[in-house]
């Protein structure tokens, strides 16, 4: 439900201008933040371009309304972290959990292995938490040697791509654990 509310969204922006996005926003470095909401979830998308059928993502978050009663942290994080993998697992690489710490409540996953282009390492994100209410987000982060650290990359995707990863991540979020 979400992933086609994000579409509908994307493509009302692409075809009839910021005005028909009632919940757009511009960050200090000229992005557009579009926030999506749904029934279970909400969806907040940051993009740079937009085009007729496409965006270059920057970011893509999605954090569920209700607050569910987790007994086992850790458990929890390990059975949604093992959904978000198979939920994304049409992404160019597949994610594997890089860390998982139950003390704050988050999991984090990345591409497994990741990209290479001679000595830059690319790789996909994901974060999980279930710190208040549940939410994840999802970015594609460049390292290379010299670097002080990694940067976050802009990604160009379809629409529809934008669309199913929004729905993998509710339904990663969502699922009975």
């Amino acid at each position: 439900m979400l992933g086609k509310q994000t579409v509908d969204t994307l493509k009302r922006l692409a075809s009839e201008g910021p005005q028909a996005v009632s919940a757009l926003s511009w960050t200090d470095d000229g992005a557009k933040v579009i926030a999506v909401p749904a029934d279970s979830a909400d969806a907040r998308i940051d993009l740079t371009d937009l085009d007729r059928f496409s965006a270059t993502l920057r970011e893509l978050a999605v954090t569920c309304h209700a607050a569910p009663v987790i007994h086992d942290v850790r458990a929890w994080l390990s059975n949604h972290a093992a959904a978000a993998i198979r939920a994304l697992s049409f992404l160019e690489e597949p994610l594997a959990v890089w860390e998982l710490e139950e003390s704050e409540g988050i999991a984090q996953l990345r591409s497994s292995p990741p990209h290479r282009e001679e000595s830059d390492v690319i790789y996909w994100e994901v974060v999980l938490s279930c710190a208040d209410r549940p939410s994840a987000t999802l970015a594609r982060y460049r390292w290379a040697p010299g670097m002080p650290e990694r940067e976050r990359i802009e990604y160009p995707a379809t629409f529809a791509l934008i669309g199913r990863m929004t729905a993998a991540l509710e339904s990663a979020l969502t699922c009975e654990a």
